[in-house]
Formats: structure tokens, C-alpha cells, sequence
């Protein structure tokens, strides 16, 4: 059966094969990845559910009156509402209040295996941020489709606290008669968004990938595994299901320019058979995408046509090399690829800055609460070094606006020797510099190109840094730069601050 598949498939230059272990076959077409999409203002909250799950889970930061971390709250330290109609706060029971400390290596140990999981703002805010993890059981109006407002109060005075204020639940029910998408031009432009930009849609089905391993000539191969509890199943007679899904993929340069777009639909009867083994493990495909471009990073779009519910997921197209690099050597490939003038790229690497990225309604002034926002994408990047310039193409891989939107980057390095580091940072428009959760430089509000700077005495050891950048309108500037003891300034470079390699 696969062999016969794979031959299918010589005829096209660039293919993406999509196959069941159940039986479905289908070849994507493809197209020239868009080299812009058009945005709204506002973007709403993207969150994930499991239909099966019976608790919500929601990170927490909590704030003293200094912006510094409190790290002393219990449950009783919290109150949890869920907003009804009419604005009415409606308490709900807490089942637990979590600490998640990720500077500790057993941080990740104590996470919830299941449950619907509100994550704090972006991907790199939750990996680098202390914070709570709160569990409490919804009420039966809190898993309805559609958008639901939250509410929690910390019960200690002098605490704020930072959360997502929203989330959404993806449609649950089917309609008796096979929905028809797909094949109108406002529906592959929407499917055509979510690979190459991002979905409108919020996501609501979970998808698992894994990357297999192949010849470096072959097709890039993965493993997509959409897991059953988020999916709809049409019944049909003789205890049949039908599966109707649309399929998308985007490849990505190094630099985070899409490189090509692909997409097919998909409609298939499982039996009684199929149906309890997808139940137990999961939809389970096998994709084949080429090398067409030498692409970076690959990201798979899935839609169900029954619910209109998507689900989406990026994954790496290279496997991590059997051989171990010397740390010169190491560096020295780092540097090759570094990205200078840019904000970053959707392809993550090692000691770099994670940006979560953020649309932002117009009108904005200042920089707001990343934490309460759902963020749209990450970007990654060794440095900040981006002159003051016009980005009429937006963020590669993320989004095509070239104004209104907000970065919020985190990350960590390591001081080897001790002593009194000079930092400057100028932006265009509002940014601010913290290190080890303190404030030492503010260029908040909308502005043309400053600087401002500070003096820092650091130890040896681990160090945070946090930047929160945003941008109104016309030109964008972000450079960071530092003086280490005995040198001159230069920019801030993460590769120049990594942890020491461990002698044997």
C-alpha cells in the first residue's frame, strides 16, 4: 500500500501525501507560499480544549507592587470567578494552586498530564516565568462552544495578577448533513492564513508531530497524530463515523519567509473498529513533505469541516546530529546562521531570545499587559539589532502587519566573570530592559528612535533578561547593546553568554 503510494506521486514537483494507517490517501496541491495576508485589529485569545476534560488549568503571575515575583501564595491566596451572563460573577471551587519555578531543572515534573490548559500569554512567557498554576472545576455553562470571560482575584493585598481573561471552546456538535468547505475561495484563503501566517480561528483541536528520520534526499516525513477527544465524528448508520478534514502546510527559510503552500481535503468512514482504535490511540497520519527550498520548519494546518474547528502545530525539519559539537564549533554554526536586522525567526535555536508576538488593537499608546494577551506566534533570535527601518512585509511567518503589533522577548545567560555590565537599549516605538525581574531601563509610549541606559553589578551564574517591545506606526528600531568589564560596547549577543561547558 505505501509503495504504491509514493509512486503516486512522481509526476508532481513539490507534494505533500497524507495516508491513514486506517486507509485515507490524499495528495496536497501545491502553491506559491502569500508574501502577505490581510489582518484585523484585534485578534482574539487562542487556547486548546479536550472535550473530555472535567477541569480548567490557568498559569498565574502574580506581581508585588515592585514587579517583582511573589512566590509565597497558597489556594487560599486565590479566588476564581467565571463570568456569566449579564457580567455576573459566578465563584467557582479551586481544586488546586500550583507553584511552576522554571528555573528549577524538576520544574516541568509537577504539570497536569490532562485538563484544559489556559497557558500564560505566549510560549516563552510560561517557559521562563514563575508563576501558579491554578485548577478549578468550571461549571456546565464554562464548557459551552463559544468565548468565555474568567476572573481571579488575589485574596492578599499589594498583589497583582497577570492572566489570560478569556477563553474559547471549540464547537462540540455536528450538523446531520455533511458540511461543504474547502473548495470556495473565502475558505482556502482562511486555510492558506493559518499555515503560512496564523488562524483566525481560535485553535481548538490538539495536534501531536513527530519527525522520521530519512535520507537527506528522501521527503521530509512526520508523524501527525490528532488526538480524538478534539475531533468531531459525524454518526452515520451501522454504527459508522465519518472524518471530513482539510489539510494545510507551509514551509519556512531559515529566516522565516514562507517558502511553499499546500493543502487537500479529506473525507473518510471508519468502522466500528476503526472508529475504538482511534478512540484509544488518536487519528494517526503519516505526511510527506518535500525539500523543496531547503525548508527550516514546516507548519501543519488542520480543519475539521464538520465543526469548522482548526487545529495547528509547527515542526522542525531537521533531526538533532548524532555527533556532539565542541562549544567553538558550535558557536561558529550559530553565528553562520544568525539572523542581523530582524526581529527573529520562527525557527527556534539554541541560547536565543523567545518573543511571544502580539497583534495590537490600533490606537495603541503604551506597552500593554502581554500576560492577559493570547499571543499569535513566537519569534527567535541570538540578538537585538534591528536599525531604525520600514518592515512593509510584517513578521515572516507570523503576521503581514507592519504596525500594531507587540514582541515580548525572554531568555537567560550566564555571566562568567563578575562585575559592573553597562547595557544600552534604543527603540522605536515603546521597550523596556529587565534584568533578574528588575527595571533598569524605560522607553514606554510612542516615539521616534531613543536610547537609554543603566549599570548593572552581576554575579557569576544564571541571569534573566526580559524586553518588551511594541510598535505603532512607520519606522521600527530595537538594538540592545552591552559593555562587559575591561571591553568596549557592542551588541548583545546570547551566544557570547552561555554556560560554561561541565569538565569532565
Amino acid at each position: 500500500m505505501r509503495s504504491k503510494l509514493l509512486c503516486s506521486i512522481c509526476s508532481y514537483s513539490i507534494l505533500l501525501i497524507v495516508w491513514s494507517k486506517l486507509g485515507l490517501c490524499q495528495t496536497l496541491q501545491p502553491q506559491d507560499a502569500p508574501a502577505a495576508e490581510q489582518s484585523p485589529d484585534n485578534h482574539t485569545g487562542d487556547f486548546i480544549l479536550r472535550v473530555t476534560a472535567r477541569e480548567v488549568v490557568v498559569d498565574v503571575v502574580a506581581l508585588d507592587r515592585h514587579q517583582r515575583p511573589v512566590k509565597d501564595l497558597n489556594e487560599s491566596d486565590f479566588s476564581v470567578y467565571e463570568i456569566g451572563k449579564r457580567s455576573k460573577k459566578i465563584p467557582v471551587r479551586i481544586s488546586s494552586a500550583r507553584i511552576v519555578d522554571p528555573a528549577l531543572q524538576d520544574a516541568q515534573a509537577d504539570q497536569p498530564s490532562g485538563g484544559f490548559h489556559i497557558a500564560l500569554s505566549g510560549t516563552c512567557a510560561i517557559a521562563t516565568r514563575f508563576h501558579y498554576r491554578i485548577t478549578y472545576q468550571p461549571s456546565p455553562e464554562g464548557w459551552a462552544s463559544g468565548y468565555h470571560e474568567l476572573l481571579i482575584r488575589a485574596n492578599r493585598p499589594d498583589v497583582a495578577l497577570s492572566y489570560r481573561h478569556q477563553y474559547y471552546v471549540g464547537e462540540m456538535n455536528v450538523s446531520e448533513k455533511p458540511r461543504i468547505r474547502g473548495n470556495s475561495s473565502s475558505d482556502a484563503e482562511e486555510l492558506r492564513r493559518a499555515a503560512c501566517f496564523h488562524s483566525e480561528t481560535p485553535p481548538s483541536i490538539a495536534l501531536n508531530a513527530h519527525l522520521i528520520q530519512t535520507k537527506s534526499t528522501d521527503p521530509l516525513r512526520y508523524e501527525l497524530v490528532i488526538l480524538s477527544d478534539s475531533l468531531a465524528f459525524t454518526s452515520m448508520p451501522d454504527k459508522l463515523r465519518r472524518v471530513q478534514l482539510d489539510y494545510g502546510a507551509c514551509t519556512f527559510s531559515k529566516e522565516g519567509k514562507p517558502l511553499q503552500y499546500l493543502h487537500t481535503s479529506a473525507e473518510q468512514i471508519l468502522s466500528l473498529k476503526d472508529y475504538e482504535q482511534v478512540l484509544a490511540k488518536g487519528y494517526s497520519n503519516l505526511l510527506e513533505l518535500s525539500r523543496t527550498g531547503d525548508p527550516a520548519v514546516a507548519r501543519i494546518v488542520v480543519r475539521d469541516r464538520e465543526t469548522e474547528n482548526v487545529g495547528s502545530i509547527d515542526v522542525s525539519t531537521a533531526i538533532s546530529a548524532p555527533i556532539q559539537l565542541t562549544k567553538t564549533e558550535l558557536k561558529a554554526a550559530q553565528a553562520k546562521n544568525a539572523i542581523h536586522g530582524t526581529f527573529g525567526s520562527v525557527v527556534r535555536e539554541a541560547d536565543c531570545l523567545c518573543g511571544d508576538v502580539y497583534e495590537l488593537p490600533t490606537g495603541t499608546r503604551n506597552l500593554p499587559d502581554f500576560g492577559s494577551m493570547e499571543s499569535i506566534g513566537a519569534l527567535y533570535t541570538h540578538l537585538l539589532n534591528v536599525p531604525y527601518e520600514f518592515v512593509p512585509d510584517g513578521l515572516p511567518g507570523i503576521t503581514s502587519r507592519p504596525e500594531w503589533f507587540g514582541i515580548d522577548y525572554f531568555g537567560e545567560f550566564w555571566i562568567t566573570v563578575p562585575g559592573l555590565y553597562h547595557f544600552k537599549i534604543a527603540s522605536d516605538d515603546g521597550s523596556e530592559l529587565w534584568i533578574d525581574d528588575k527595571e533598569i531601563a524605560d522607553l514606554d509610549g510612542v516615539h521616534t528612535k531613543l536610547g537609554d541606559s543603566a549599570t548593572v553589578m552581576l554575579g557569576e551564574g544564571l541571569h534573566t533578561i526580559h524586553v518588551p517591545y511594541f510598535q505603532e506606526t512607520v519606522h521600527v528600531a530595537l538594538i540592545l547593546q552591552i559593555k562587559v568589564p575591561g571591553a568596549d560596547f557592542k551588541v548583545f549577543d546570547l551566544q557570547d553568554f552561555t554556560k560554561p561547558a561541565t569538565p569532565n
